[in-house]
């Protein structure tokens, strides 16, 4: 069934959650497409159907590389990740928060490998490409640039050996690439597409139509968190690496802030939920890192299909 497909990584598994992706995208491109840098669909569902890839090649890279067990390398990541995806109660695509959390996951995934490297150039490498990626994220909502206080944060509680290039590169890079990218922009008249904030822009208030319809929208996205929950619990049992556990802390943290700063706005969008992807499916294939029976792995997924097909497509 659906746990022998995903049980190793192979060309079945990565070939079923491409597809599945596919889906996910077509799915989106039926929906109101609120903020966008171009107009055609087929070049949106291009730039949506990308960014869940590389978004998924960031997760299978943190979670089955880098993470679980080497004596048992499944794939049940593959297929939770566009489920989890299909729980989010999107009412409308903004590609804002789609692209820039995939470019914030890609910097997480390249702060990942730094840490399991002993090389130092190869180190400098990977940060710089992490501060790159993160810069990019923050030139579409300004408000990323919190989000380097985790990478500081990392540096400074984990136990690598500290280099003062580490600290030249996370705080140089975007004092550069900002605002040179805010000059040229400006000079194209380009500014307004990008640099938006979250915090600082106007949003109507919500109305209570509006609520009432998302109740039974969240009923997918719920059933993830109580997994999520467990899985937090497991994972923090089982670990006993002070490194991972600084790593988990600042995963779990990363996703309080997050729902912290998205639910001061009432009306949400739904494709603020992307920036929870990486945590919240790494956490919970912490359940599936044991070994467990195949009818319990079965039943997880059955039960995240059927909520979402009732839930989100049938009520």
């Amino acid at each position: 069934m659906i746990a022998k497909a995903f049980q190793k990584f192979s060309f079945t598994s990565a070939g079923i959650s491409s597809l599945l992706l596919l889906v996910v995208t077509y799915y989106y491109l039926t929906l109101e497409v609120k903020w966008s840098f171009v107009e055609s669909k087929i070049l949106n569902g291009v730039l949506i159907y990308g960014a869940l890839m590389l978004s998924n090649y960031a997760i299978d890279t943190v979670t089955r590389q880098l993470t679980i067990e080497r004596s048992n390398r499944n794939a049940y990541h593959l297929l939770l990740y566009p489920l989890v995806i299909l729980c989010y109660p999107i009412e409308s695509v903004d590609l804002k928060f789609i692209l820039s959390s995939t470019a914030v996951w890609a910097a997480w995934r390249n702060m990942r490998i730094f840490l399991e490297l002993t090389n130092n150039t190869k180190r400098i490498k990977r940060l710089f490409d992490a501060m790159v990626l993160l810069s990019l994220s923050s030139l579409i909502i300004l408000d990323n640039l919190i989000i380097f206080l985790y990478p500081l944060l990392v540096l400074l509680t984990t136990n690598i050996k500290r280099d003062l290039k580490h600290f030249i590169i996370l705080f140089m890079t975007p004092l550069i690439i900002l605002p040179s990218a805010y000059v040229l922009l400006s000079s194209l008249s380009l500014d307004g597409y990008l640099f938006s904030s979250y915090f600082f822009a106007d949003k109507p208030q919500a109305i209570d139509e509006y609520n009432f319809s998302l109740t039974y929208s969240y009923v997918p996205i719920s059933i993830v968190f109580v997994l999520f929950v467990i899985a937090v619990i497991m994972k923090f049992l089982r670990t006993y690496s002070l490194r991972r556990r600084i790593l988990d802390v600042v995963g779990v943290l990363f996703i309080i802030l997050t729902c912290l700063f998205f639910s001061m706005d009432q009306q949400l969008s739904g494709s603020e939920f992307h920036y929870l992807s990486l945590p919240v499916v790494y956490m919970v294939s912490q359940i599936f890192v044991k070994k467990i029976k195949s009818l319990y792995v079965n039943f997880i997924f059955v039960l995240l299909i059927a909520s979402i097909i009732t839930f989100k497509f049938l009520l």
